[in-house]
Order: C-alpha cells, then structure tokens, then sequence
C-alpha cells in the first residue's frame, strides 16, 4: 500500500499540474457559466478538465473507479477510488478572482491514501501519501502551534443560499466570529483545507460539502498533524458537515461548534 500510495501521489501531482496548465491557458477567454443550483457555478471547461483527468487515470490505473464533482454518481464506493475536483471555486474562477484550484485524492475503501492540491494563480502544490507526510512545493508542512481559540483564525465554506442548514449555520459563525481573532472565506474550500495543514489558518468548518471538496484535504490535514471530524458523527464522505483543527484545538473547536446537536 505504501508504494501504492507514493505512486498515486506523484501521479496526482502530475495530473493537477496537467489540470492547472489548462486553467491559466484559458483563464482570459470567455466561459458560457452553467448554474447548477443558487450559488454552484459550472463551465465546459470543468467538465473538460474532468474528462481529461478521468482518460488519464484509466490508461495509467484501468482497474482503479473514478468520481468527479461533475459526475453523474456521487457517491463514494469501496475499492481503489479517484475523487476529483477539477475547478474547486468555479465561481471565482469565472469572475476573475484569484482564489481555485484543482483537488485530487486516491481513496482506499473510503479513505484517501494519496492527494494533490494545485493554486494556479500562486504556483504552489500542496500533496500528501499515506505514512509519508504532507508538502508544500516539495517542502514538508506542519499544522500550526496555536494553542488558543481566542488566537486562532478560522476557514470557512458558506452553505448554499437555499440551504436547509443555514439557520444552524449562522448561529455556528456568530459564535466563531465573536470568538477567534478571525474568520476567513475564500470560496475554494480545498485551499483552506491545504491552508490549514500549511498552519496558515487553525480550524476549519463547513456544511454541504461533496466528498470532492475535501478528500484531498482530509490526508493533507491527517498528514499534517491535524484532526478531522464531522458535524454529524458520520464517516466523513457519507457527512456533508466536515470540521477540522490543529490537534491542541481540538477540544475548543468541538465545544464551540458541537452544542447546537446537529
């Protein structure tokens, strides 16, 4: 399993990178936007990157299963699994703003063993194996040392603006906000997560997440040092309430966001 997940993650380095190149050539031309839903944007160059990934793996791993934001399955099965995102922040990417990127994860009968996260616009490659520790750029990342919520700065993904679970959100953030010294949004929930194993933010929480959004993110975190948990006690590809920390806040983050019994 271990030269399984080594491999897997170099070849996601590589594919992300494949992923990235397509981004930044098309970055300056005109994309029709898809609305799939209020607040979820899509374009034919997502479907097109996912096509192009999704060839790419069945040459290099034929028996391997696949599953893409844009897929029509959606959910994730046992086996060897590739999760992709192939735009995770779809919508700035098509108004121009400088915060996406690309989300790529192996998964092992649910959970992931090998990941890549590629930032098109700052050239930095977030990537972990199983055992093997998470990088940045090639240089290993550790979470941060925070020992404080009252220190500490939070990530976040908003819930959709139809979303059943937006009230039980609200009163979420208003207790982090009126807590921690900050609270960030950057609408690519994969570059938080890359950003909290790098120990540039400290906790993380989020609702209506797919599993594409996070299972890169998951390993980077665990490789990192940090916990993951879900909202919901379930497994965290089956919960769409995902939240994480560095280990030393893990107890505060609970106490925080857990009382509302979601």
């Amino acid at each position: 399993m271990t030269d399984l997940a080594i491999n897997a993650r170099d070849f996601a380095k590589t594919l992300a990178l494949e992923a990235a190149h397509m981004i930044q050539h098309a970055a300056d031309q005109h994309h029709a936007i898809e609305l799939k839903s209020a607040g979820d944007w899509s374009s034919a160059l997502d479907r097109r990157i996912e096509e192009h990934l999704k060839a790419r793996i069945a040459e290099q791993y034929p028996e391997h299963g696949f599953l893409g934001e844009e897929s029509a399955n959606s959910y994730v099965t046992d086996g060897l699994l590739w999760v992709i995102d192939p735009i995770d922040g779809s919508m700035n990417f098509l108004r121009g703003y400088p915060q996406y990127s690309v989300s790529i994860a192996l998964l092992s009968d649910g959970e992931p063993i090998a990941a890549c996260i590629v930032d098109p616009c700052r050239q930095e490659v977030f990537s972990a194996a199983m055992n093997q520790g998470a990088t940045l750029n090639d240089k290993p990342i550790k979470i941060a040392n925070t020992e404080h919520l009252q220190l500490a700065i939070a990530a976040t993904v908003f819930p959709k603006p139809t979303s059943a679970s937006m009230p039980d959100y609200l009163t979420q953030f208003d207790r982090v906000v009126s807590t921690l010294s900050g609270v960030r949004r950057s609408g690519s929930m994969a570059l938080e997560l890359a950003y909290l194993a790098a120990a540039r933010i400290d906790v993380f929480w989020s609702h209506d997440m797919g599993s594409w959004d996070a299972a890169a993110g998951v390993l980077l975190i665990k490789e990192a040092g940090g916990h993951v948990f879900t909202l919901d006690d379930l497994v965290w590809h089956e919960s769409r309430r995902i939240a994480a920390s560095a280990p030393q806040l893990s107890q505060q983050w609970r106490q925080l966001i857990l009382p509302l019994q979601l």
